[in-house]
């Protein structure tokens, strides 16, 4: 703590490695999406299905897939009770090594033993036992749920006693983008792009009929050296990002720095909580809409779908996309991270998603400008025929512009509304008096995961039922076909805008701006003072309500810019500051702390 008692800063190491706990969960997120194609070889009855060797039918084909987007919804009903319990158990936790520390390792454990269950024990069970391959597929998905939740939340939670500075709070976005690159960037790179090389993975084959005419679903995915690869590399890698968080919240994971609260809250009590915490609710329900959007945005389906099946060159133009795009993300992480540091996380999210909303009209003009007959409305980049040559076009030029400014946006906001989990957090202290950081964590991990669980149903429903005649999600070789252009349009553009309108609605509704969050912690600081001193929280609760009766030395001033008032403080004065109350001048009736509570 520092002189100032409203401040509790950590060492920028702390904050460089402590979202390394989001990218642990995040690779397995990222490589769980490759579920559908797994199930589709093992599960259709035969393993030999994987090498071409046996023909499954398209029906058997399709019923699984289907049943891949219906399960995963269905196991966030196991959710709805593993993330209040794991929310409570986290809230009472107080162990030699912590309160988040335990669920952060106990719960990448567990991710860990779900995957060599999924794509280990799963696979070695003979043809003549198929329906325990159903079994141990769906324990497997259960101890994924368990332990994700477990690790998932301690990212939100553990925020509150690493710091609660707004600029080091906002610092979280850019070193989330770096742990982004080396987490789900670097499993759809190494599964969607380097692995796809067959000198590196050979592929597999499944074969079955349609219409009475064979089909053949062909990729590195539908091979077992693909897996064979993939599942040691997801595990050291998730268990390598885990140990850096773990080190990062050491110094920070004890008694001194958790939020004052005199008992853990109740089971019973968190109705309470969540009903009168309108801030969480906002909260869930943009960010959540957000998830579900972007996943469905970014999966490895719709890039198959976009760069493979409308623009026939998915192996020349994924990894490039992907690269450029996080050229335009480190530049908006950087904007964003100032702005939110500056300004408060809302401003941040409300002004970045109206930037993402806009640049993704441009990718939506594009898209339905796209003829597939016509190569001017294809992506190009470059070309090996005649010899390697660089062949960008104006569509390709405008397509570059628009979504790399659009993704770097909405990655930006989507980033920022982690932090404000611990706002939320803080915010709930200051209302209630209750610190309950694992409550608030879960909740904000159980909506999101309710919402962004429909991702597999989303893509069956857009695309597979969409299209005629295709009866699986598209993969590495599926070719174009009617239909694919209102999918990739409904995917790739319609459904993250119609989340962003919601989420820029949510922010006008959500107060906790950054002058707010400034009366939040001052007040916090004071009462946690004098409840130390031995003050119950009651009294502290009665005595120091308000910006204007704390003490300056738990008042953490703003400064100001002394800018002219841009074109974006106007427009976000003019449209999310109504529900901005903040009561008073700092310090303008200070209270001080009576001696005896004086610590």
């Amino acid at each position: 703590m520092e002189t100032n008692h409203a401040v509790n800063r950590a060492k920028q190491w702390q904050i460089a490695l402590f979202p390394f706990n989001n990218a642990a969960t995040n690779v397995y997120f990222a490589f769980y999406t490759y579920f559908t194609y797994y199930a589709i070889m093992y599960l259709s009855g035969s393993t030999a299905a994987a090498l071409g060797g046996a023909v499954a039918s398209a029906a058997v084909v399709l019923a699984i897939s289907t049943f891949n987007s219906l399960f995963a919804p269905l196991m966030r009903i196991f959710d709805g009770i593993t993330d209040p319990i794991c929310g409570g158990l986290m809230d009472r936790t107080a162990t030699k090594i912590g309160k988040f520390r335990p669920f952060m390792i106990i719960g990448n454990c567990l991710l860990a033993l779900s995957l060599i269950l999924m794509m280990v024990v799963f696979r070695g069970l003979p043809d003549s036992v198929g329906w325990l391959r159903w079994v141990v597929y769906i324990v497997s998905y259960v101890v994924y749920v368990i332990g994700y939740t477990a690790q998932c939340a301690c990212t939100k939670a553990g925020q509150t006693c690493l710091t609660n500075d707004p600029k080091q709070r906002s610092q979280f976005v850019i070193w989330n983008m770096i742990g982004m690159i080396g987490s789900i960037v670097l499993i759809n790179v190494m599964a969607g792009g380097v692995l796809t090389n067959e000198a590196i993975c050979a592929k597999g084959t499944i074969t079955y009929i349609v219409n009475g005419e064979e089909t053949m679903l062909r990729g590195a995915a539908y091979g077992p050296q693909f897996y064979n690869i993939m599942v040691p590399f997801v595990i050291i890698l998730s268990g390598i990002y885990t140990a850096l968080a773990v080190a990062a919240i050491s110094e920070k994971d004890r008694p001194e720095f958790w939020g004052v609260s005199e008992k853990p809250a109740k089971f019973k009590d968190y109705i309470g909580i969540l009903k009168g915490n309108k801030e969480i609710r906002w909260l869930v329900l943009s960010a959540g809409l957000n998830k579900l959007a972007s996943t469905v945005a970014t999966s490895g389906t719709v890039a198959f779908l976009v760069y493979g099946c409308l623009m026939g060159d998915y192996n020349g133009l994924f990894i490039p996309f992907y690269a450029l795009c996080f050229i335009f993300m480190g530049i908006f992480f950087l904007w964003g991270s100032k702005t939110a540091g500056q300004k408060g996380q809302k401003r941040g999210v409300a002004q970045f998603t109206a930037f993402a909303f806009l640049f993704y009209i441009g990718v939506l003009i594009l898209l339905c400008l796209y003829n597939h007959e016509n190569p001017a409305t294809w992506l190009s980049l470059y070309t090996t025929d005649g010899g390697f040559r660089i062949t960008i076009n104006l569509y390709t030029i405008l397509f570059i512009v628009f979504y790399g400014c659009g993704y770097g946006a909405f990655n930006c906001c989507d980033n920022l509304t982690i932090p404000m989990v611990a706002d939320c957090t803080d915010y709930e202290t200051y209302r209630s008096g209750n610190y309950v950081p694992g409550i608030m964590g879960t909740v904000f991990s159980l909506v999101d995961k309710l919402i962004s669980s429909l991702q597999t149903l989303l893509l069956q429903i857009f695309i597979v039922f969409l299209v005629p005649g295709l009866n699986a999600l598209p993969a590495e070789g599926t070719p174009y076909m009617p239909g694919m252009k209102l999918s990739a349009i409904i995917c790739f553009c319609l459904l993250p805008m119609a989340s962003w309108l919601v989420t820029i609605f949510c922010m006008t509704r959500y107060s906790l701006s950054g002058r707010k969050m400034q009366e939040v912690q001052a007040v916090n600081a004071v009462r946690k003072a004098a409840v130390q001193g031995g003050m119950s929280m009651e009294e502290a609760m009665a005595t120091w309500q308000t910006i204007d009766q704390v003490p300056a030395e738990y008042v953490h001033p703003i400064k100001e810019s002394g800018k002219k008032e841009s074109i974006f403080d106007k427009l976000y004065q003019k449209f999310f500051t109504k529900t901005e109350n903040v009561s008073g001048v700092p310090s303008a009736n200070a209270i001080e702390i009576p001696e005896q509570y004086r610590k």
